[in-house]
C-alpha cells in the first residue's frame, strides 16, 4: 500500500533539515497498517509552562480522511499508565487516506495526571472520541 508523507504548510516552512530527515526515515521504517489509524512516537518533552509536548507521526491506513477536531487523546507511558488526557481541536491536522503526517500535540499542565518520564510512551485515541 502506497503511503505518502505530508507536512502541514507551517511545518513545511519551519522544520529543520535534520528533523525532516529523521521523520522521513521513521516514515520509511514504519509501514502503514491497512484499516488502522496509528500514532508512531517521535519525541516527547516538557516546555517552560509545564506542558507536555508529544510529537507523533499520524499514520492513516483507513479509507476516510482523519481530522483532529474534537478528539480526545491519552498519553501513556510503559509501566506508569495514563499520564495525560486532553481534548484537541486542531483543524489544520487533516490526514487523507493512505497518508502520514507529523504533528506535536501539546497537553497543558492541567491535563497531566502525573509528571511524565518522557520514555517508552505512546498516544492513543481515547474511547471518548468514538462517542
Amino acid at each position: 500500500m502506497a503511503d505518502r508523507l505530508i507536512f502541514e504548510p507551517s511545518w513545511e516552512k519551519a522544520i529543520a533539515k535534520q528533523d525532516r530527515k529523521a521523520i522521513e526515515q521513521l516514515h520509511k521504517a514504519s509501514p502503514l497498517q491497512k484499516g488502522k489509524l496509528t500514532w508512531t512516537p517521535i519525541r516527547a518533552a516538557m516546555n517552560h509552562q509545564g506542558s507536555l509536548l508529544a510529537m507523533v507521526l499520524i499514520q492513516n491506513g483507513k479509507e476516510e480522511t482523519f481530522r483532529a477536531e474534537g478528539i480526545f487523546l491519552d498519553y501513556y507511558e510503559n509501566k506508569r499508565g495514563k499520564v495525560a488526557s486532553f481534548r484537541f481541536y486542531v483543524p489544520q491536522v487533516v490526514v487523507p487516506p493512505n497518508s502520514s503526517m507529523p504533528w506535536t500535540f501539546v497537553f497543558p499542565k492541567i491535563s497531566l495526571h502525573q509528571r511524565p518520564s518522557l520514555v517508552q510512551w505512546e498516544i492513543q485515541l481515547s474511547k471518548y472520541s468514538y462517542d
